[in-house]
């Protein structure tokens, strides 16, 4: 009895020290598949964290981490799994929006809202005050214009001054005029440059500003003469040319960017009535569109100045202020309500309205696709959104964390709307990050989403057909180099039967270009899934924009999608925010599969000998803005030298929206 007591002892601590092992074990393998993940190397990630729920299958924490290393892998299916049989178990609203996140975009076939469909409403998410106790913000605030970054402009016609604000409203820089200064300034136009042209209706001319906000010409003078001005107001133009409401000439005035005037237009003629109250100006392409507020409507002029419609509805009564809403549709304030019209076929679509005390005499969009509304009666600035974006919220997303120099510890996020497009101009202010739900030390936005250096990777088709494209492929690689920022990134894969990085970033012109053409025997069977797989990789962590450039001759293949699906490959696409740009080398050629995954990620198709080229393309997709952050600050928590696991929460708020993301790491292993 006393030898099976015995053994059974025995066996019972055999037994506990091999759990205790397993544990161990599954410990280490979630550990490496963190850190996989953090460094992008996600098939890595995959593998450890599926080994380490082998050895332990109850940590809810490492399937939450395998579903997350699924959805950047394109698995999204298998992402759910887990993430559902989390949820089961540990409900928490930050799964939750995973899950309803994937499963809309699942829903949608990830395809976004095309043109055709109608405006929402608007709701009010913020009123901004001109006075603030004792602090004066603006008084009477006329024309409210945004820069590319989120910040946006406002001209103070009651306090001469033009007030630069940044996304959440906070006053940044007043821009004065210097000692000459500004009378009544009316509106602003954001040059290409970034320097400002300012109507002053006070002074009758406009005011050339620098981008540092100094004061440093203008151009136009008081009278009824040619170039002459009589209460300028809104102004709008291209990069030729600057187009002014001359209210008090009931015309539109033509000046080029220098300041010489081209000709005016607007007045009586055979065909035409005249301009009776001209106002809010947009020029889009070779049109000219002028609010005539007086008579009710809105007149078409070609770049020319000649007369050619007028728009009508009833629902207008007296437009005033106008900004572009998009292609095709205009933004117009009407007294106390703000509506979208479409140039083509003139539909009305109410997005708003205010009380009677509310006089609205600016709208635009800002970069963030809030709307903001200047109210000249109520002196103040009101930030609105559309209703679904409201009640939504905003997307973040913890990508990686690195924390090689614990305790300072570095995380990349991207910051979205519901729609998947970035929120730019954010800062300190609308960050905050806590560890295990504790804050951190002071942290900072070391880079910001607008304007980072890209990354792009090349992938040369390998197919049969593609060898007697060599010379193609070379033109081509030197085309995207030439259209690439010094500090936009660059790699070059070959997608053979077996994909090769075949150069990495910071390659010159030539040898990116003898890489992308290859030698004859590397033309085989194309294996283009496998080969995104290997370029996406190469720049998954790029803080800034990501882009593939794909150079083929069009010719489909059966298997060109057979280890990894076309969906799958889709997802990988786009849950790593790579956009997609397909070169042919043929005219008039098409690959459905490669088309589709252009569209899907937002980039495009083109022929590599067409007229306009590849150029504008490509710098249409490294220049655009990608909505990352990365945040530093400095760790409370000891890592355990490295085997301690340090849950980390991020959440962003901007207005009256906010989201949050849960992520973690591990510190260095020490030994």
């Amino acid at each position: 009895m006393i030898a099976i007591a015995l053994f059974a002892v025995v066996a019972s601590l055999i037994h506990a020290q091999i759990g205790t092992a397993d544990q161990i074990a599954a410990r280490d393998e979630f550990r490496w598949g963190v850190t996989a993940l953090h460094d992008g190397r996600v098939n890595e990630a995959i593998a450890s964290l599926t080994r380490s729920i082998a050895l332990d299958s109850s940590q809810p924490l490492v399937r939450y981490w395998l579903g997350r290393a699924f959805y950047y892998a394109g698995f999204e299916q298998e992402a759910l799994t887990e993430w559902r049989w989390v949820r089961d178990r540990n409900r928490t609203s930050v799964l939750d929006r995973w899950i309803e996140r994937v499963e809309l975009e699942r829903g949608l076939t990830r395809e976004r809202l095309g043109d055709d469909i109608v405006p929402g409403r608007y709701v009010t998410m913020v009123e901004l005050s001109g006075i603030q106790g004792d602090t004066v913000l603006f008084r009477r605030p006329a024309m409210v214009r945004p820069r590319p970054d989120g910040f946006f402009y406002l001209a103070s016609f009651g306090a001469n001054s033009v007030v630069l604000f940044d996304p959440n409203g906070v006053r940044r820089r007043v821009i004065d005029g210097g000692l000459e200064g500004l009378d009544r300034p009316f509106d602003v136009h954001v040059r290409a440059d970034g320097s400002l042209l300012v109507s002053e209706f006070g002074a009758d001319r406009i005011a050339i500003i620098s981008e540092q906000g100094l004061k440093i010409g203008s151009f136009g003078s008081r009278g009824i003469r040619s170039g002459g001005l009589l209460g300028p107001q809104y102004i709008d133009g291209n990069d030729d040319f600057i187009y002014v409401s001359d209210h008090g000439n009931a015309r539109i005035a033509k000046f080029r960017h220098d300041g010489t005037f081209v000709f005016a237009f607007g007045s009586r003629s055979a065909t035409f009535d005249g301009l009776r109250s001209p106002a809010g100006i947009v020029v889009e392409a070779d049109r000219i569109y002028v609010a005539d507020t007086d008579a009710a409507r809105i007149v078409v002029f070609d770049d020319s100045g000649n007369f050619l419609r007028a728009l009508t509805n009833p629902a207008m009564t007296a437009p005033e202020g106008l900004s572009l809403y998009e292609p095709g549709r205009i933004l117009v304030s009407d007294r106390n309500r703000l509506y979208i019209i479409d140039v083509d076929g003139e539909q009305v679509f109410p997005i708003t309205e205010f009380s009677d005390r509310r006089r609205i005499i600016g709208a635009t969009l800002d970069a963030n696709r809030n709307l903001l509304a200047s109210d000249l009666a109520s002196n103040s600035v009101l930030f609105l959104s559309a209703s679904e974006e409201l009640y939504t919220g905003i997307t973040i997303e913890v990508e990686s964390i690195h924390a090689l120099r614990h305790p300072e510890v570095l995380v990349h996020v991207a910051v979205t709307d519901r729609n998947g497009l970035p929120l730019i101009g954010l800062n300190e202010n609308n960050f905050r990050v806590t560890e295990d739900r504790l804050p951190t030390g002071v942290f900072s936005v070391t880079h910001a989403g607008d304007g980072l250096p890209g990354g792009v990777v090349i992938v040369a088709d390998r197919s049969a057909s593609m060898v007697a494209h060599q010379d193609d492929l070379e033109a081509a690689a030197i085309a995207i180099v030439d259209a690439l920022r010094p500090t936009d990134s660059l790699s070059v894969v070959s997608a053979g039967e077996l994909p090769v990085v075949e150069l990495g970033p910071g390659s010159g012109r030539l040898l990116v270009a003898g890489a992308a053409r290859g030698t004859p025997a590397q033309y085989n069977n194309g294996r283009l899934d496998s080969a995104i797989r290997l370029a996406g990789v190469q720049i998954n962590r790029e803080l800034g924009p990501r882009s593939m450039v794909i150079v083929t001759d069009g010719t489909e293949h059966p298997g060109a999608f057979e280890r990894f699906s076309l969906e799958e490959t889709a997802q990988f696409l786009s849950n790593n925010d790579i956009r997609l740009l397909v070169v042919y080398t043929r005219r008039n050629a098409t690959n459905r599969e490669l088309d589709y995954l252009a569209s899907i990620t937002g980039g495009n198709s083109v022929y590599l000998y067409a007229a306009a080229g590849v150029r504008g393309h490509v710098q249409a997709l490294t220049r655009r803005s990608s909505g990352r952050y990365v945040l530093r600050y400095r760790s409370v928590h000891d890592t355990d030298f490295g085997r301690r696991y340090i849950p980390l929460e991020v959440e962003v708020y901007l207005l009256d929206r906010s989201g949050r993301d849960e992520s973690g790491y591990f510190g260095p292993l020490v030994f």
